[in-house]
């Protein structure tokens, strides 16, 4: 971390890999180890925030980008991301719906970006406290 920084959450897994606390900082990160906590090793790619990072924001980042990476073949994906985009820019989050929307964008997508577009929300939603989030 940089200096007079702390960590505060990190993506174990890349884009795609979900978002956990730094409480789970000692989590192995090989495959199959981290499907307990809903999350999953994907690119490998670990990218770490600071208690100075806005963890919506960051959210919110991600989900626009599988909304700009999706190839619009499937419907779940196409509007799926789109309207999660627009979902998470609302200054109280529907949680439910989110919810929902990630398990039919989970089910309906035909390829792995569709699937696990809104797993960094699902996980900030479960790993965080809800004040944390909007």
């Amino acid at each position: 971390m940089a200096p007079g920084h702390r960590l505060a959450a990190y993506l174990p897994g890349g884009a795609s890999g979900g978002i956990l606390p730094a409480s789970m900082a000692d989590l192995p990160l090989d495959f199959g180890s981290l499907d307990a906590v809903g999350c999953f090793i994907g690119s490998g790619a670990v990218v770490v925030l600071s208690e100075w990072d806005d963890l919506a924001a960051v959210a919110r980042n991600l989900v626009r980008f599988f909304a700009d990476e999706s190839c619009g073949q499937c419907t779940p994906c196409r509007v799926g991301t789109v309207k999660a985009r627009g979902l998470l820019e609302a200054p109280v989050w529907d949680r439910a719906l989110l919810q929902d929307l990630a398990r039919a964008m989970a089910d309906g997508s035909i390829c792995g970006l569709g699937q696990a577009a809104l797993n960094p929300v699902l996980s900030l939603l479960r790993h965080f406290p809800p004040e944390a989030l909007p």
